[in-house]
C-alpha cells in the first residue's frame, strides 16, 4: 500500500545545547552530527551532553531504532541508533509508527531512494529538506510479514559487509 511518508513516521527535529554554556556540555549523553553518519548505526561519538544540556535546549533523545537523516548541506544520509541518543537541528529524527511499517524496513528504504531527498531540497545557502518534505514523498509498504522477510534478508548482507570491513580493517592496522 502506499502512504506518505509523514504518515508512516513521526518526525522529531534535533538541537543543540549552547555552547557557550560549558556545563551543557562532555556529559554522558552521545550527540551526533553529521560527521557521525558513517555506518548504519553509530560507530563512534565524539561529542557528549549534559543531562541539563538536554533540558535546556530543543535536543530530544531518541527511541529505539529511530531513524536518523541529514536534513541541511548534505542532505539525505541516514543511520539508525538506539535508545539515548540526542542530534543537532541539521538531522531529523524519524520515529516509525510500528502498525504500519518495521523501522528496519523504513531505513533500508531510504537508503535505496536518498536522491528523491536530494531533488527536493530548499535553500540558497545550503541545500535543506523540511519537515514538509516528508508530506511530499510516497512510499510502499508491503505487509508487516513482507517488511520483515525483506529487512531479514538485508541485515544477513549488512553483517557479512561488516564482518568484510572489520577484516579489512585488521589488515589496514
Amino acid at each position: 500500500m502506499r502512504y506518505r511518508l509523514s504518515e508512516c513516521v513521526d518526525v522529531i527535529s534535533g538541537g543543540t545545547p549552547k555552547k557557550s554554556i560549558s556545563r551543557y556540555w562532555n556529559g554522558e549523553i552521545p550527540w551526533i552530527t553529521i560527521k557521525n553518519f558513517t555506518s548504519k548505526y553509530p560507530k563512534t561519538i565524539t561529542s557528549y551532553i549534559t543531562q541539563d544540556g538536554l533540558e535546556h535546549s530543543a535536543a530530544k533523545l531518541s527511541e529505539e531504532k529511530d531513524i536518523l537523516i541529514s536534513a541541511r548541506g548534505t542532505v539525505g544520509e541516514v543511520m539508525m541508533v538506539h535508545s539515548g541518543y540526542t542530534f543537532n537541528q541539521s538531522i531529523y529524527g524519524l520515529r516509525v509508527r510500528s502498525n504500519l511499517a518495521v523501522p528496519e524496513y523504513v531505513y533500508y528504504w531510504l537508503v535505496a531512494n536518498k536522491q528523491i531527498f536530494t531533488k527536493n531540497v530548499h535553500g540558497s545557502v545550503f541545500d535543506t529538506i523540511t519537515k514538509e518534505t516528508f508530506d511530499h514523498i510516497q512510499i510502499d509498504l508491503p505487509s508487516i510479514k513482507n517488511q520483515l522477510a525483506i529487512v531479514d534478508k538485508l541485515n544477513n548482507i549488512d553483517e557479512k559487509v561488516t564482518v568484510n570491513e572489520a577484516i579489512n580493517d585488521n589488515l589496514v592496522a
